[in-house]
């Protein structure tokens, strides 16, 4: 549980010193506590929609005792790594980027699309690890090690939103699970290498009745053609210093955000089955109450609807994809 934690501390420290201090500032204050460890971590955070995930990754150069290393990923979504690389080269075949570190590793974090890696069962999702075997012989998440021993320490976990249910988790290498409300995490025995895991999850979207203590009141109910919506919210009349915030099936998809009459466009995912979108209040501008005008885009229809907010309760709408 301790190596995860780091994790935590993590994303609530760039939370919390957002202002005060630059992400490869906060990163390496991060980087300083792995010292102190000889894990290779990986740590999903899965986002709202399912099939997508934040992705942290810390790689131990000091568990390969080799002075130098060569990991492959793909660039697409790479948002930091730290320290920069040696050298960096493609590699065609495998159409992965490969960079080469000095001793002591690398973190890195990467919006990863899951959605090729997914199958699903109904509302089941399942998530499986590539098992694609390459020309060096390995497949999953590996160490490229010339004495094949694996990765000294092994740790891995998955941070899932409350709207989703975890059904099932497993490895095909040896070691120990732990679960605890909406985090998994596998420590893997010594020496590990080729590791695989699956994990099934489903969703299970609970219409809140109350939200940080505020009632929500359904006012409307839409039929929408796809997952994937446009949200667009504005001042239906005279920008009066309304600050916003918006709750999709309990994720924050936007947070303080001051309307006006220029309308802000919000690119996100529904769930299939009945989903729950609510405008929370976080002032009372200069006319109360806090209104503003939403339009939710699904590729076929435009639905409108004006919302109205305040410090006892909140509007909300239902969104329903077959």
């Amino acid at each position: 549980m301790g190596v995860c934690l780091v994790f935590c501390v993590l994303l609530c420290t760039i939370d919390s010193k957002a202002q005060d201090a630059s992400l490869k500032e906060v990163l390496n204050e991060f980087i300083d506590s792995l010292a102190k460890n000889d894990y290779t971590q990986i740590v999903y955070y899965l986002q709202g929609n399912g099939t997508a995930a934040d992705v942290i990754s810390s790689y131990k150069t000091t568990s390969f005792n080799r002075p130098t290393v060569t990991f492959a990923m793909p660039v697409v979504g790479l948002k930091y790594l730290f320290p920069q690389p040696d050298t960096v080269y493609n590699n065609y075949a495998d159409s992965l980027v490969h960079y080469r570190f000095p001793t002591g590793g690398y973190t890195s974090i990467q919006t990863k699309n899951l959605e090729s890696f997914i199958t699903r069962k109904g509302d089941t999702i399942i998530y499986k690890t590539p098992e694609r075997k390459l020309k060096n012989g390995h497949y999953g998440i590996y160490l490229n090690d010339k004495n094949g021993s694996g990765y000294k320490q092994f740790s891995y976990a998955w941070f899932i939103p409350e709207n989703f249910e975890i059904l099932y988790y497993k490895c095909n290498r040896p070691g120990t699970w732990r679960k605890e409300g909406n985090m998994i995490h596998f420590i893997a025995k010594p020496n590990q290498n080729d590791i695989l895991f699956e994990i099934a999850y489903k969703t299970t979207v609970k219409i809140p009745e109350v939200i940080n203590g505020r009632k929500v009141n359904y006012t409307k109910t839409f039929d929408i053609a796809s997952p994937d919506i446009t949200i667009k919210a504005s001042d239906p009349q005279r920008a009066d210093g309304d600050i916003i915030s918006l709750n999709l099936n309990g994720s924050w998809i936007l947070k303080g955000y001051e309307v006006s009459e220029r309308a802000l466009a919000l690119k996100t995912s529904a769930i299939r089955g009945q989903n729950y979108l609510v405008l929370y209040a976080e002032n009372m501008g200069s006319i109360p109450p806090n209104t503003a005008a939403l339009e939710i885009w699904d590729g076929v229809t435009s639905h409108k609807i004006i919302l109205n907010s305040a410090t006892g309760y909140c509007e909300a709408i239902l969104l329903n994809l077959k």
